[in-house]
């Protein structure tokens, strides 16, 4: 059953990834048609009607595809209890993969607000047009939204769970060894938590220590299962060189499940 979960899981995650970036390439098409279709309509009106024109056909060409995403792909309920296998074997580990499901939604207005960045101008027949050198500085922009959107949506907020320690990656990545975990690994989350905190020794010379938080809403897994393997590696040294294998795996789901 575990197995079936993750395999489901693997591709729902794809699925979900594939459909955000198309509407999101949809929101930004969507968004140069209101820049080349409509705004030029505004112009020949005052000013109020001219604002509610282009400030309705700019709201619905993002509404269209955040709600087509709303509709085609549902958040899982309930949150999956499994984590996945690393895709590279010369570093073992399992996987919680960024949860396209909330990053979605965030992608697709990024890449609809590439459209923005179109260095447009108002052309002498009253249309909309993009200069010579405008045009660099339009390849540039949205080529950097495009960039960030893909990274939020592939390469986004993850934990890794490894032989030698976890690995958390939000804006930048922690490696926390286990041995180093305190309190036995993070407490089992409340109903609704906001993050996984980690109590972490701070390696010699220094002393004392410090906060590790993972802000699991973005995350693939549930939160209690994450923390969960975590505290469960923490007290089970025995276990850890075995991470990264499918028969571990399925070991852990089971013992987490029990």
């Amino acid at each position: 059953m575990t197995r079936h979960v993750q395999e489901d899981l693997t591709t729902s995650v794809s699925n979900v990834q594939a459909t955000a970036l198309l509407l999101g390439l949809g929101a930004f098409a969507l968004r140069v048609v209101v820049e080349f279709g409509i705004e030029p309509m505004s112009w020949r009106l005052s000013f109020l009607p001219a604002f509610a024109v282009y400030a309705a056909g700019a709201v619905t060409a993002l509404a269209i595809p955040l709600l087509a995403f709303n509709r085609l792909c549902p958040r899982p309920r309930p949150v999956p209890r499994t984590l996945l296998l690393g895709a590279d074997p010369a570093r073992p580990a399992f996987v919680t993969p960024t949860s396209p499901w909330m990053v979605g939604p965030f992608v697709i207005m990024l890449m609809f607000l590439a459209g923005n960045g179109l260095a447009t101008e108002r052309a002498p027949d009253g249309e909309v047009s993009i200069s010579a050198a405008g045009w660099a500085q339009t390849l540039v922009t949205v080529a950097v939204i495009f960039t960030v959107a893909g990274w939020a949506l592939f390469r986004g907020p993850r934990v890794e769970l490894r032989p030698g320690g976890l690995l958390v990656r939000t804006v930048r990545t922690q490696l926390v060894r286990w041995e180093s975990v305190l309190a036995s690994g993070p407490p089992a989350p409340v109903e609704k938590p906001r993050q996984i905190s980690l109590l972490v020794r701070r390696q010699p010379p220094d002393y004392g220590a410090y906060v590790v938080r993972i802000l699991h809403r973005w995350l693939a897994v549930d939160a209690a299962f994450l923390a969960g393997a975590i505290r469960h590696y923490v007290d089970n040294p025995q276990h850890r060189a075995d991470i990264g294998t499918r028969q571990e795996l399925d070991r852990l789901g089971t013992t987490l499940d029990l």
